[in-house]
Parts: C-alpha cells; sequence; structure tokens
C-alpha cells in the first residue's frame, strides 16, 4: 500500500509595521508564504507550483492575498528595515 497526498506549509517571509487595510490599525503585518508539497508516505517530496502569499494583520487576524512581485518588494523592505534597526542597536551611545 502506498501513502501518498498533499500538504500546505507555510513560511514566514518577513514583518513591517503599518496601517492595515481591514481595521486600519497600525500593527505588524506579517507576510506568509504557503506552498502546497505532494507526500509520500507523509515526507514532502516535491512542492506544486510557485505558492501563494498571503499578507495577516498581528491585531485584527484579517488575510489579503498579495501578487508575487509585492510579496518580493515587501521583502526586500523587510530586509532593510531590520538591518536599519540592527545598526541602530549597535551604535555606541552619543555624549550629551
Amino acid at each position: 500500500m502506498i501513502i501518498f497526498g498533499s500538504r500546505t506549509r507555510t513560511a514566514l517571509v518577513g514583518v513591517l509595521f503599518f496601517a492595515c487595510a481591514l481595521c486600519g490599525s497600525t500593527a505588524a503585518q506579517r507576510l506568509h508564504r504557503l506552498r502546497t508539497w505532494f507526500t509520500l508516505f507523509f515526507v514532502p517530496v516535491f512542492p506544486f507550483g510557485h505558492g501563494r502569499y498571503v499578507l495577516q494583520c498581528a491585531y485584527c487576524g484579517g488575510q489579503s492575498s498579495m501578487p508575487r512581485d509585492g510579496a518580493e518588494r515587501f521583502a526586500a523592505d523587510a530586509e532593510r528595515a531590520q538591518a536599519a534597526h540592527l545598526a541602530q542597536e549597535t551604535l555606541p551611545p552619543t555624549a550629551q
């Protein structure tokens, strides 16, 4: 007996803070990539397609789909924001 099927896996791509389009609250907006995988004996073997991107508000939990090019821009902006935040943390304190 061969057991096969599919499973959807979610990966966090990035997080940015801005106003939610659904609730209007300024909160963390998380971008997730969902991919469906073919499984054989419950082991993921290969993915179907490129997957899809979903933007989720941390405040209201609302979700909306995002096109691939928008998701790539979001991920780049999230990386820049994280790098700027880390650089700001490592700066020596200023003398007053």
